[in-house]
């Protein structure tokens, strides 16, 4: 019982930090119901932005910056998991995007070493649409490509870009950045690389980095970049996140998101905890 409640304390008071430099960061809290009409919750986004939708756009100043808290579910493999879900609301534009990473960034370092054993993985479909259509690959292609990327058939999408330049597709496997941008050069020239290597430095001073345009996110509503943080030895994301459009109730939502797992995070936070009292 008393290792029980030392765990759960720990967890609470993770939980809480994280919380109070959201907080810090002057972002507001929204409460989201876990269950409706008999649904569960698996997004927090589409339940933040339906609160939002029911006051009128008069009372609402953008950019908005929220979050919520609490579970969400995976039907996937039939569980729950809990959650933070951050949203700079607003049409911001790239500088909203640096917003998101430089915030994640300042919540990893708070464990140095942490930051040491992650990853930040990163994906554009903008930029995959692009390279695509330099390739001259049909709309309706483009679509099957993306759907096979989201469901993680890659042989697949590979497959209906078999005509393409070995080039453009080596853009679909995860790289260094150099290796990224050269790619992305020679096919799509006219990509905004000042942002590009804007978010590589927000990130590559704390962590690594692997450009991948094979990542594309587990939401529709994702519309450009898209991001995943991975931690040495945990099995599972820490987070993802990305640039997103969404219609609600008949309102478009423009927006830079992530959603944080704190399972994964308390792990990680654990281990760093017992490596660092086993050194001493």
């Amino acid at each position: 019982m008393d290792e029980w409640l030392k765990q759960n304390r720990s967890e609470y008071e993770l939980m809480m930090m994280v919380m109070n430099q959201f907080l810090a960061q002057s972002f507001y809290p929204v409460p989201t119901a876990p269950a409706q009409s008999g649904h569960y919750r698996e997004d927090h986004t589409q339940s933040i932005l339906e609160l939002l939708s029911s006051f009128p756009e008069s009372h609402l100043s953008l950019p908005l910056k929220v979050f919520s808290l609490g579970p969400v579910y995976d039907p996937g493999h039939g569980r729950w998991a809990e959650t933070v879900d951050v949203e700079i609301l607003g049409e911001g534009g790239p500088q909203h995007e640096v917003m998101a990473i430089e915030l994640i960034m300042q919540l990893v370092s708070r464990w140095p070493n942490l930051a040491e054993r992650s990853l930040m993985v990163l994906g554009h479909l903008g930029l995959l649409d692009q390279a695509m259509a330099s390739e001259s690959v049909l709309p309706g292609v483009r679509q099957q490509v993306r759907q096979a990327l989201s469901s993680g058939h890659l042989v697949q999408a590979e497959s209906l870009l078999a005509h393409a330049s070995p080039k453009t597709r080596r853009l679909l496997l995860p790289q260094t950045y150099g290796n990224f941008v050269d790619a992305l050069g020679d096919t799509v020239p006219e990509a905004d690389f000042d942002h590009l290597s804007r978010l590589e430095g927000a990130i590559s001073r704390h962590m690594g980095t692997r450009w991948d345009l094979s990542l594309t996110g587990n939401w529709p509503y994702y519309t450009d970049l898209v991001f995943s943080l991975y931690l040495e030895n945990i099995g599972q994301p820490l987070l993802n996140g990305g640039r997103f459009l969404a219609d609600v109730q008949g309102r478009a939502w423009h927006g830079v998101g992530f959603t944080l797992y704190l399972d994964p995070l308390y792990q990680a936070v654990q281990q760093e905890t017992e490596w660092t009292s086993h050194d001493l």
